[in-house]
């Protein structure tokens, strides 16, 4: 996931898995049921790290960090090509 967007569909699949309603997650996590939708449905630009801390707390899951390494930029790609590595 690297997107606002793709987390809150995820967070939308696991509430589901776990049976639980928008309002009931909601409830637990002191949020309003349509501040949950419009995260879950990508229509935030942006969301606090606590609320989501709480959701994920919540859905019995927590963030982590997971490196993704360094992107080759387009000179590297070339250098490369040119070197015939």
């Amino acid at each position: 996931m690297t997107t606002l967007p793709e987390l809150g569909i995820e967070v939308a699949r696991l509430r589901k898995e776990l049976g639980l309603t928008q309002l009931e997650l909601a409830k637990r996590v002191n949020l309003g049921q349509s501040t949950l939708a419009r995260f879950e449905t990508g229509a935030v630009a942006e969301f606090g790290a606590a609320k989501l801390l709480r959701i994920l707390g919540a859905l019995n899951y927590q963030m982590d960090f997971t490196s993704v390494g360094a992107r080759p930029t387009l000179d590297s790609m070339l250098s490369e090509r040119m070197l015939g590595k």
